[in-house]
């Protein structure tokens, strides 16, 4: 611009600023921010927004709510835009109660709040609030009283809120009469039951109403990108992610920084370690730079893959980039050394962490204390007990749940109960972990009678079992006396349980156990019928049972105690047979993105 003697105006300093924030740069966004207050241009709300919006993204929320003080000591105003991103900071930061104090500034100043200020409280509520339902519904019904909220507001908080209630039907039933009443469509609302559906891992649906959106002449968001992969990656289909980014960023609509964390976050939890390298590689050619919310969900992933070499070396490249590391970075870390049993270097970290300017946490404490446990050093982890309480942390459900469990895989129950009833005495009702745990090691001490009592009394306070639980007490029906294992399981099936393939593997073993080699591997074949995904652990235990066969003694065939296990097992396999999963899909990605965009070049304006 100097070259041709053109001056910058406020407007191109926020492009710039704009785009640092987008590719995770904000130090370098305060270096233009700086600048364009030195050359004497004076930043406006827009400018203000940026810089709020990328701070409270990085959790960074009290820099945020400084920055936007100060934006009200230099006479800026603040709007609904300003507010929704403060709120939403502090909604992710899970400090409701902050986020309900801005909704309340922002409505003394009569501002006038939207779909996405009713969607971030919403999903405030839903992860912080028992009743959710409620305050969520209360919210609804003040937005809707609002004269000045205009119609189409109205019909977007009101769809917006039967996906958060999961009444989903009801959502789609006003979308399409707004549709066919001729009312304007909003990507808001297409977003919301686009986000429903894909939640549900219902992306074929979720992909119908793509459909619907483009034809509508509405260009999809970075939010839409975002829940179509979301839907995907729920769905198991990583497959196809990659081709949905790629057919997005042909047609020159938003594919943001958030959709390759969100791949990156999924191919880690499948166990893909090499299809989250790659996605993040790919990210990087394509020119998006990883923010800290990036790099916490690269680290934490490797960590949790117990990579802990690799996520040090993303860690130090997050410093060069002149990002700072919170509070999740530092302890995903400390988790992974931890995981492989260095719990001194896991200290060193969280010296380190101190010396940067951050508390640890309860969770740190946690970290470190599970760490002690797991290398069996309860004297170590008693002593880092004693430390939390010297720094003025409270032990939480989780501290407690880590001692019971670590005494109980020392077999010393007495010490178990102990930490039990200190629990109690701290104000902590027992969870389902901490019943699962219980259970466990009762089962493990051939104490069936007493692990069935646990079962009963996790019941009557008004606990769910989950398949944690199921399958615990399964293992030990498998191994108890006849009489009693045919009562429990009678027990297991009026609670409804849901068999899973841990169930498979450990009845398969019991198979095994038994010498019914055979048995197990005609299982094999009535189980590859349907369907059924053998991991690792089925092959070892089918490989044994091949190895074996020959010398099965055919003579258990006609046990009580075999004739049990195929009845569990047969069980299982009626369940997986009435759960089979369509083979078909009903849409292809290539169909549904390449459809329509002919029709109209305004399709391809990017919002």
């Amino acid at each position: 611009m100097s070259k041709f003697d053109l001056e910058p105006d406020a407007c191109s300093f926020n492009i710039v600023v704009k785009a640092h924030c987008v590719v995770g740069r904000t130090g370098d966004a305060f270096k233009v921010f700086a600048l364009m207050l030195q050359w004497g241009y004076s930043p406006s709300v827009v400018t203000y927004n940026i810089l709020v919006d990328a701070l409270c993204r990085e959790g960074r929320v009290e820099d945020a709510r400084g920055l936007f003080d100060e934006m009200e000591r230099e006479g800026i105003e603040g709007n609904t835009i300003t507010y929704n991103a403060l709120i939403s900071g502090y909604v992710k930061a899970g400090k409701l109660e902050k986020a309900e104090e801005v909704y309340g500034e922002m409505k003394v100043r009569g501002l006038v709040p939207d779909c996405y200020t009713f969607n971030i409280l919403s999903s405030g509520y839903s992860k912080f609030r028992r009743d959710w339902r409620g305050e969520s519904r209360k919210l609804m019904n003040h937005m809707l009283s609002l004269e000045v909220l205009p119609e189409e507001s109205r019909l977007d908080v009101l769809v917006s809120s039967y996906c958060l209630n999961e009444q989903i039907e009801d959502a789609r039933e006003w979308l399409q009469c707004a549709i066919e009443d001729g009312v304007p469509g909003s990507i808001a609302r297409f977003n919301s039951i686009i986000a429903a559906y894909s939640k549900r891992g219902m992306v074929d649906e979720a992909l119908k109403f793509y459909h619907v959106m483009v034809e509508n002449g509405l260009s999809p968001s970075a939010a839409t990108c975002n829940s179509l992969l979301i839907g995907l990656c729920k769905s198991g289909r990583l497959d196809e992610p990659q081709e949905l980014m790629d057919r997005m960023v042909e047609r020159g609509f938003c594919v943001n920084l958030s959709a390759y964390t969100i791949c990156i976050v999924s191919y880690f939890r499948a166990g893909d370690v090499g299809g989250a390298r790659n996605c993040w590689d790919e990210m990087e050619r394509q020119g998006i730079y990883p923010d800290v919310i990036a790099y916490s969900a690269y680290i934490n992933g490797f960590c949790r893959a117990n990579y802990a070499n690799e996520a040090l070396d993303a860690f130090y490249e997050m410093g060069r980039r002149g990002l700072i590391p919170n509070n999740f970075v530092y302890n995903s870390l400390i988790s992974g050394l931890c995981r492989i049993g260095n719990v001194e270097e896991a200290l060193k970290l969280e010296w380190e962490m101190r010396e940067s300017g951050l508390v640890p946490d309860i969770f740190t404490s946690n970290i470190i204390i599970d760490g002690y446990c797991r290398e069996r050093m309860l004297d170590k982890a008693i002593y880092k007990l004693k430390e939390t309480y010297a720094n003025g942390m409270v032990p939480d459900i989780v501290t407690y749940n880590t001692f019971i469990s670590a005494y109980c895989k020392d077999s010393d129950l007495g010490s178990a109960v102990n930490f039990l009833n200190r629990m109690h005495l701290e104000g902590w009702e027992p969870d389902i972990f901490t019943y699962n745990i219980l259970i466990h090691a009762l089962c493990c001490s051939h104490t069936m009678g007493e692990a069935m009592g646990k079962l009963d009394e996790l019941v009557s306070v008004g606990l769910v079992p989950n398949s944690v639980t199921c399958n615990t007490v399964m293992n030990g029906i498998c191994v108890d006396v006849l009489d009693r294992a045919i009562i429990m399981t009678g027990k297991l099936l009026k609670m409804a349980f849901v068999p899973n393939a841990i169930t498979v593997n450990l009845i398969l073993s019991h198979f095994c156990k038994q010498k019914m080699a055979k048995r197990a591997l005609m299982w094999e074949k009535k189980l590859s019928e349907v369907s059924f995904i053998f991991d690792d652990a089925t092959e070892n235990i089918l490989s044994w049972a091949r190895d074996k066969q020959e010398i099965a003694d055919v003579s258990m065939l006609d046990s009580g105690k075999t004739l049990l296990l195929d009845f569990l097992l047969h069980i299982t396999y009626d369940f997986l047979l009435r759960n089979e999963p369509p083979n078909s899909r009903l849409l292809m990605i290539s169909s549904i993105i390449d459809h329509g965009f002919r029709k109209s070049s305004s399709m391809m304006d990017v919002t």
